[in-house]
Protein backbone atom coordinates (compact mmCIF):
# COMPACT_ATOMS: atom_id res chain seq x y z
CA UNK A 1 0.00 0.00 0.00
CA UNK A 2 1.09 3.46 -0.82
CA UNK A 3 1.06 6.90 0.77
CA UNK A 4 1.44 9.91 0.96
CA UNK A 5 1.92 13.19 3.07
CA UNK A 6 -1.58 15.60 2.19
CA UNK A 7 -3.75 17.81 3.80
CA UNK A 8 -8.10 17.08 4.31
CA UNK A 9 -10.23 19.82 4.38
CA UNK A 10 -11.66 20.15 7.64
CA UNK A 11 -15.58 19.75 8.83
CA UNK A 12 -16.41 22.94 10.57
CA UNK A 13 -19.60 22.18 12.47
CA UNK A 14 -18.54 19.42 14.64
CA UNK A 15 -18.26 20.41 18.60
CA UNK A 16 -14.32 20.61 18.53
CA UNK A 17 -13.88 22.35 15.23
CA UNK A 18 -16.17 24.66 16.83
CA UNK A 19 -14.91 25.66 19.69
CA UNK A 20 -11.39 25.55 18.09
CA UNK A 21 -12.55 28.34 15.44
CA UNK A 22 -13.96 30.41 18.17
CA UNK A 23 -11.07 30.45 20.35
CA UNK A 24 -8.13 29.98 18.22
CA UNK A 25 -9.16 30.58 15.18
CA UNK A 26 -8.52 27.12 13.64
CA UNK A 27 -7.10 25.63 10.35
CA UNK A 28 -9.69 24.88 6.79
CA UNK A 29 -6.72 22.34 6.13
CA UNK A 30 -4.99 19.73 8.62
CA UNK A 31 -2.10 17.05 8.32
CA UNK A 32 -2.67 13.53 7.54
CA UNK A 33 -1.23 10.63 5.85
CA UNK A 34 -3.11 9.37 2.85
CA UNK A 35 -3.10 5.24 2.13
CA UNK A 36 -3.93 3.60 -0.97
CA UNK A 37 -4.19 0.91 -2.85
CA UNK A 38 -6.39 0.56 -5.88
CA UNK A 39 -9.89 -0.45 -4.19
CA UNK A 40 -9.29 1.20 -0.83
CA UNK A 41 -8.28 5.04 0.52
CA UNK A 42 -7.80 5.20 3.82
CA UNK A 43 -6.71 8.85 5.74
CA UNK A 44 -5.06 8.78 8.87
CA UNK A 45 -4.82 12.50 10.73
CA UNK A 46 -4.66 13.42 14.12
CA UNK A 47 -8.48 13.79 14.35
CA UNK A 48 -9.27 10.08 13.53
CA UNK A 49 -9.03 7.92 10.42
CA UNK A 50 -11.68 7.33 7.36
CA UNK A 51 -11.22 4.47 5.50
CA UNK A 52 -13.17 4.32 1.89
CA UNK A 53 -14.14 2.63 -1.52
CA UNK A 54 -13.65 4.54 -4.01
CA UNK A 55 -16.01 5.67 -6.45
CA UNK A 56 -15.59 9.22 -7.96
CA UNK A 57 -12.47 11.56 -7.96
CA UNK A 58 -13.12 14.92 -8.92
CA UNK A 59 -10.20 17.19 -9.46
CA UNK A 60 -10.69 20.94 -7.68
CA UNK A 61 -6.92 22.12 -8.28
CA UNK A 62 -3.66 20.48 -9.86
CA UNK A 63 -2.71 19.40 -6.31
CA UNK A 64 -5.91 18.39 -4.86
CA UNK A 65 -8.93 16.65 -5.71
CA UNK A 66 -12.03 15.35 -4.25
CA UNK A 67 -12.51 11.64 -3.58
CA UNK A 68 -16.28 9.89 -2.54
CA UNK A 69 -17.08 6.62 -2.01
CA UNK A 70 -18.02 4.00 0.52
CA UNK A 71 -17.32 4.00 4.06
CA UNK A 72 -16.74 0.42 6.38
CA UNK A 73 -20.35 1.51 7.94
CA UNK A 74 -22.32 1.21 4.28
CA UNK A 75 -22.11 5.18 4.42
CA UNK A 76 -21.66 7.61 1.64
CA UNK A 77 -18.36 9.59 2.36
CA UNK A 78 -16.51 12.51 1.03
CA UNK A 79 -12.93 14.12 1.92
CA UNK A 80 -11.01 17.15 0.06
CA UNK A 81 -7.45 16.60 -0.35
CA UNK A 82 -4.44 18.74 -1.02
CA UNK A 83 -0.97 17.53 -1.68
CA UNK A 84 2.18 18.76 -1.53
CA UNK A 85 2.64 19.08 -5.21
CA UNK A 86 0.66 18.42 -8.49
CA UNK A 87 3.07 15.30 -9.35
CA UNK A 88 1.94 13.66 -5.95
CA UNK A 89 -1.40 14.39 -6.30
CA UNK A 90 -1.44 12.87 -10.08
CA UNK A 91 0.36 9.99 -8.71
CA UNK A 92 -2.41 9.28 -6.04
CA UNK A 93 -4.78 9.56 -8.28
CA UNK A 94 -3.15 7.04 -10.72
CA UNK A 95 -3.09 4.56 -7.92
CA UNK A 96 -6.73 5.24 -7.17
CA UNK A 97 -8.06 4.89 -10.88
CA UNK A 98 -6.66 1.42 -10.98
CA UNK A 99 -10.30 0.82 -9.62
CA UNK A 100 -11.88 0.63 -13.06
CA UNK A 101 -15.43 1.28 -11.14
CA UNK A 102 -13.51 4.85 -10.30
CA UNK A 103 -15.30 7.90 -12.14
CA UNK A 104 -12.76 10.61 -12.62
CA UNK A 105 -13.58 14.64 -13.27
CA UNK A 106 -10.84 16.23 -14.72
CA UNK A 107 -10.08 19.87 -14.02
CA UNK A 108 -11.95 22.53 -14.61
CA UNK A 109 -10.97 26.20 -15.84
CA UNK A 110 -11.08 27.95 -12.31
CA UNK A 111 -11.19 31.98 -12.04
CA UNK A 112 -11.63 33.35 -8.47
CA UNK A 113 -12.01 37.31 -7.65
CA UNK A 114 -11.04 38.85 -3.98
CA UNK A 115 -13.61 40.56 -2.15
CA UNK A 116 -14.52 41.42 1.23
CA UNK A 117 -17.60 38.74 1.82
CA UNK A 118 -20.26 39.34 4.32
CA UNK A 119 -22.99 36.70 4.77
CA UNK A 120 -26.39 38.15 5.45
CA UNK A 121 -29.44 36.42 7.12
CA UNK A 122 -32.02 35.37 4.98
CA UNK A 123 -35.32 33.65 6.28
CA UNK A 124 -34.18 30.31 4.29
CA UNK A 125 -31.08 30.46 6.20
CA UNK A 126 -32.47 30.86 9.42
CA UNK A 127 -34.86 28.14 9.17
CA UNK A 128 -31.87 25.88 8.36
CA UNK A 129 -30.14 26.56 10.92
CA UNK A 130 -32.30 26.29 13.40
CA UNK A 131 -33.47 22.61 11.87
CA UNK A 132 -29.47 21.78 11.99
CA UNK A 133 -29.66 22.79 15.67
CA UNK A 134 -32.62 20.53 16.56
CA UNK A 135 -30.89 17.20 17.44
CA UNK A 136 -28.46 19.94 19.90
CA UNK A 137 -31.40 20.94 21.67
CA UNK A 138 -32.79 17.71 22.67
CA UNK A 139 -29.40 16.18 23.43
CA UNK A 140 -28.82 19.75 25.86
CA UNK A 141 -32.09 18.35 27.28
CA UNK A 142 -30.10 14.92 28.11
CA UNK A 143 -27.26 16.69 29.11
CA UNK A 144 -29.40 18.90 31.98
CA UNK A 145 -31.60 16.13 33.23
CA UNK A 146 -28.92 14.38 33.88
CA UNK A 147 -26.43 16.49 35.46
CA UNK A 148 -29.22 17.85 37.12
CA UNK A 149 -29.69 14.48 39.32
CA UNK A 150 -26.73 15.93 41.59
CA UNK A 151 -28.05 18.29 42.88
CA UNK A 152 -27.24 22.34 42.73
CA UNK A 153 -23.54 21.64 41.76
CA UNK A 154 -24.81 19.43 38.89
CA UNK A 155 -26.99 22.21 37.34
CA UNK A 156 -24.57 24.63 37.10
CA UNK A 157 -22.19 22.28 35.46
CA UNK A 158 -24.64 21.23 33.20
CA UNK A 159 -26.13 24.55 32.31
CA UNK A 160 -22.33 25.51 31.48
CA UNK A 161 -22.08 22.38 29.21
CA UNK A 162 -25.00 23.36 27.36
CA UNK A 163 -23.72 26.94 26.74
CA UNK A 164 -20.67 25.59 25.71
CA UNK A 165 -22.13 23.09 23.57
CA UNK A 166 -25.27 25.07 21.72
CA UNK A 167 -24.15 28.54 22.32
CA UNK A 168 -20.58 28.37 20.68
CA UNK A 169 -21.91 26.76 18.04
CA UNK A 170 -24.66 28.79 17.50
CA UNK A 171 -22.33 32.24 17.80
CA UNK A 172 -20.34 30.59 14.84
CA UNK A 173 -23.23 30.25 12.49
CA UNK A 174 -25.12 33.43 13.19
CA UNK A 175 -22.18 35.95 14.66
CA UNK A 176 -18.91 35.35 13.41
CA UNK A 177 -20.17 34.26 9.91
CA UNK A 178 -21.77 37.72 9.28
CA UNK A 179 -18.81 39.68 9.77
CA UNK A 180 -17.08 41.17 6.74
CA UNK A 181 -14.03 39.03 5.94
CA UNK A 182 -11.69 38.31 3.81
CA UNK A 183 -12.63 35.98 0.69
CA UNK A 184 -12.88 35.08 -3.21
CA UNK A 185 -15.94 34.39 -4.99
CA UNK A 186 -14.77 30.92 -7.53
CA UNK A 187 -15.67 29.83 -10.62
CA UNK A 188 -15.42 26.33 -11.08
CA UNK A 189 -16.29 25.19 -14.63
CA UNK A 190 -19.98 25.89 -14.22
CA UNK A 191 -20.17 26.14 -10.32
CA UNK A 192 -19.78 29.36 -8.70
CA UNK A 193 -18.23 29.05 -4.39
CA UNK A 194 -17.91 32.12 -2.23
CA UNK A 195 -15.13 31.23 -0.39
CA UNK A 196 -13.58 32.47 2.78
CA UNK A 197 -10.40 31.09 5.04
CA UNK A 198 -13.04 29.00 6.88
CA UNK A 199 -16.05 28.46 4.63
CA UNK A 200 -16.11 26.94 1.10
CA UNK A 201 -19.67 27.14 -0.09
CA UNK A 202 -21.41 26.62 -3.49
CA UNK A 203 -24.32 29.30 -4.53
CA UNK A 204 -27.00 29.05 -7.30
CA UNK A 205 -27.60 32.81 -7.77
CA UNK A 206 -30.54 34.24 -8.51
CA UNK A 207 -30.46 37.98 -8.53
CA UNK A 208 -27.33 39.86 -8.36
CA UNK A 209 -28.38 43.31 -6.97
CA UNK A 210 -26.15 46.29 -7.01
CA UNK A 211 -25.00 48.50 -3.64
CA UNK A 212 -22.39 50.72 -5.12
CA UNK A 213 -20.11 50.42 -8.18
CA UNK A 214 -17.93 48.08 -5.70
CA UNK A 215 -20.27 46.24 -4.42
CA UNK A 216 -23.33 44.17 -4.86
CA UNK A 217 -25.94 41.12 -3.13
CA UNK A 218 -25.43 37.68 -4.72
CA UNK A 219 -28.93 35.68 -3.30
CA UNK A 220 -29.69 32.56 -4.10
CA UNK A 221 -32.02 29.59 -2.62
CA UNK A 222 -30.99 29.90 1.38
CA UNK A 223 -27.66 32.08 0.36
CA UNK A 224 -27.41 35.46 0.45
CA UNK A 225 -24.04 37.19 0.26
CA UNK A 226 -22.44 40.62 0.66
CA UNK A 227 -19.25 41.05 -2.13
CA UNK A 228 -17.55 44.63 -2.04
CA UNK A 229 -14.84 44.16 -4.82
CA UNK A 230 -11.54 46.11 -4.71
CA UNK A 231 -12.68 48.67 -7.66
CA UNK A 232 -15.71 48.61 -9.97
CA UNK A 233 -14.04 46.94 -12.70
CA UNK A 234 -13.84 43.85 -10.67
CA UNK A 235 -17.50 43.80 -9.48
CA UNK A 236 -18.49 43.89 -13.37
CA UNK A 237 -16.15 41.55 -14.39
CA UNK A 238 -17.06 39.20 -11.61
CA UNK A 239 -21.19 40.03 -12.27
CA UNK A 240 -20.47 39.30 -15.88
CA UNK A 241 -19.27 36.16 -14.89
CA UNK A 242 -21.50 35.25 -12.79
CA UNK A 243 -24.06 35.97 -15.95
CA UNK A 244 -22.35 33.77 -18.28
CA UNK A 245 -21.88 30.80 -16.31
CA UNK A 246 -25.53 31.13 -15.66
CA UNK A 247 -28.11 32.98 -17.96
CA UNK A 248 -30.96 33.42 -16.31
CA UNK A 249 -29.46 35.44 -13.18
CA UNK A 250 -31.70 38.50 -12.81
CA UNK A 251 -29.75 41.89 -12.27
CA UNK A 252 -31.18 45.07 -10.22
CA UNK A 253 -29.51 47.88 -11.31
CA UNK A 254 -28.60 50.78 -8.76
CA UNK A 255 -31.22 53.01 -9.82
CA UNK A 256 -33.77 50.31 -9.44
CA UNK A 257 -32.38 48.72 -6.17
CA UNK A 258 -32.42 52.70 -4.42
Amino acid sequence: MDSFEAEVKRSWFTLRDSLRAATKGGKLWTPVIVALSENRVRILGSEGSVELHPRRLVWTAPNSFRITGIGNSSRFHRSYLRFKSPEQAAQAASIIKRNSSVIEERLVPVEEFPAQVRLLLSGTYVMIQLLAFLPRALIAAVILIFFGSFGTFGIFLGIALVIVYIGVPFWVVFVRARRPTQGWLRFEGTSIVVRTSSDWVYVSPKTIEWKTPEAFVLRGPGSKYELSFPTAQDASQASMKIRTVNPLVQEVTMEAYR
